[in-house]
């Protein structure tokens, strides 16, 4: 390969990396719904003319690991020598792109002196597709039930509008306004990254450019092959579960076995279930995306990420099971799976890279779904959020407190204040969640508890609280963490709890109560030390029995000053038992 001048290499490199922050900026400020705006379920990234990624903008990772699927996908259908300028295809195929057909994904073919130079692309997660509810089920049984699936659809020729198109679309959703909103800020952001390609291939020039990316994919393979080496080799295995798939009461099992051979970080799902009836299920393009999320988190998480730096990674799926479904297999929920693909990974790999690996996080959607009528307009409104929780330790760190999960990068909550100027929800309760975390040396994260309270009639709830069969597992003698799960209270105050449960209808003046989990724990608690336990009991992360019984520290109730004597004493038969 020919040399490049490392800072104009640097320079094109965040020259790529700006254009997708540009494309990630546009789309967040003129997008309709705060499941975009706020939550920031979306992606943005820039690909070469061979679809592979060269830049992207912080956002979800499960997106950005199989965007390049799709583009991939609409070049296969459409042919490359049938692309024009001012092109905008639509596609949210969910056997081609891997995610649920909420995600609705725009692909631009960009041209500069009339020779194709890359493409840019958008996922943006839609409220309403047009399923069988709004907002999305979680108890389908085909994808048809899903919603409204494009493939390669054109919606711009030549930046000529296709209004038949558009107006299938819009008579197709039923959360107009929101979803075509959102769709006009896809289309906006998509064209700004097309214009600053163009920009960037006529500043530095053709040549440079190409030989800049080709660069930057080159360190990315030189980066994992250096990274790969150096774990040790071996074949790694671990099995984690879910409680159902919604449809049936089976656990949802994921066998997974992790082989490292110098060169090869080969993962390994054919040991897991077969498709499963409900949504709990996703295609050969996600369960890939999960991989890269765990492979990019065990080698260089750091780093500016590129096709590259996932050289030496290879997947076996083989079709048929539930990571990689065919026709009609449901996938409103792929999610869940993913999550739990990434965390088995990352488990089986505990002993063989215990510096790089945590214990377990909270691991769930524990998404909430509210769909009711506007108090003065009475039009639909759909709320809709994941929720935060705890991650789980490591060797020498207390896990995080109220995080996302991995899959989902930069996802947030939304604000108290956003939700109740756009919806008659009311949050009464934003608090962490004491004890929910694993005990050990090492102590797990916090998840938190989230009360929503309802104004209005008419309103039907959907949850997707999981993890009650395998809760978040500690690592070497550190304790697992709590499960998620909800929880609905009546203004005659009575109250049941929930895991899944699709549309249940809940009356005026009622409260959710979301309860998330936490991580995992690391090492023998009783070696955490004593001015810790302290600590956190001061600050209402344990309880005073929790610091008694897990951790075998003696704490006064009132001063909050350690029992030296009785915690030596307590701790001491802790370890000759």
């Amino acid at each position: 390969m020919k040399k490049i001048d490392p800072i104009k290499l640097e320079v094109i490199r965040h020259a790529f990396i700006a254009a997708a922050e540009e494309m990630k900026t546009n789309l967040m400020r003129t997008a309709y719904n705060p499941v975009i705006y706020e939550v920031l379920d979306f992606s943005c990234g820039i690909f070469d003319n061979k679809c592979r990624m060269i830049a992207q903008a912080d956002g979800l990772p499960i997106f950005l690991g199989n965007l390049s699927a799709a583009i991939k996908t609409v070049v296969e259908d459409i042919g490359i020598n049938n692309f024009k300028e001012g092109d905008l295809y639509l596609i949210n195929d969910p056997y081609k792109t891997g995610t649920h057909v909420n995600d609705v994904t725009t692909v631009v073919p960009i041209f500069e002196n009339n020779k194709i130079i890359g493409y840019c692309s958008t996922r943006a997660h839609w409220l309403d597709i047009g399923s069988k509810d709004p907002g999305g089920s979680i108890d389908t049984t085909d994808v048809v039930q899903e919603g409204l699936w494009l493939r390669s659809v054109q919606l711009y020729d030549s930046y000529k509008l296709n209004k038949s198109i558009w107006r299938i679309i819009e008579n197709n959703v039923r959360y107009q306004k929101n979803m075509i909103g959102d769709l006009r800020s896809q289309i906006s952001s998509s064209r700004t990254g097309e214009k600053r390609l163009q920009e960037i291939f006529k500043q530095h020039g053709h040549s440079l450019t190409n030989l800049a990316i080709e660069k930057m994919i080159q360190q990315g393979k030189k980066r994992a092959k250096i990274a790969v080496k150096n774990m040790p080799n071996g074949v790694y295995k671990a099995k984690v579960c879910l409680d159902n798939d919604v449809v049936t009461n089976n656990p949802v099992v994921t066998n997974v076995k992790v082989t490292i051979n110098d060169t090869k970080f080969i993962v390994d799902v054919s040991g897991s279930g077969g498709a499963n009836k409900g949504p709990l299920n996703c295609c050969y393009p996600s369960t890939l995306a999960a991989c890269r999320i765990a492979f990019k988190c065990l080698t260089a998480p750091d780093v500016p990420v590129t096709e590259g730096d996932f050289y030496p990674l290879e997947l076996i799926a083989p079709k048929g099971t539930m990571y990689n479904v065919e026709y009609p297999s449901p996938m409103y929920m792929y999610g869940s799976i993913l999550i739990m693909l990434v965390d088995s990974i990352i488990k089986s790999l505990s002993k063989a890279l215990p510096n790089k690996v945590i214990a377990g996080h909270y691991g769930n959607l524990a998404g909430v779904t509210i769909v009711g009528s506007d108090l003065e307009t009475d039009e639909m409104y759909i709320h809709q959020e994941p929720e935060v929780g705890g991650w789980g330790a490591g060797k020498n760190s207390d896990g995080e407190n109220a995080l996302i999960f991995h899959c989902d990068g930069d996802t947030k909550n939304i604000p108290a204040e956003v939700i109740e100027s756009r919806f008659p929800l009311l949050l009464v309760k934003h608090e962490l969640r004491q004890d929910s975390g694993g005990k050990g040396k090492f102590r797990g994260g916090l998840g938190i508890i989230r009360d929503y309270k309802i104004l209005e009639d008419k309103v039907h709830l959907t949850s997707m609280m999981d993890r009650k069969l395998c809760p978040p597992w500690g690592l070497f003698g550190g304790g697992d963490a709590l499960h998620c799960e909800l929880t609905v209270r009546t203004n005659e105050k009575k109250y049941k709890k929930y895991m899944k449960k699709m549309r249940l209808p809940v009356t005026k003046d009622s409260v959710i109560s979301i309860t998330t989990g936490g991580g995992g724990g690391w090492g023998n608690s009783y070696k955490r030390d004593v001015e810790l336990v302290r600590k956190d009991v001061v600050n209402g992360y344990i309880s005073l029995q929790s610091s008694l019984k897990d951790y075998g520290v003696a704490i006064n109730h009132k001063s909050f000053e350690i029992n030296q004597i009785k915690t030596k004493k307590i701790r001491k038969k802790k370890k000759f038992n």
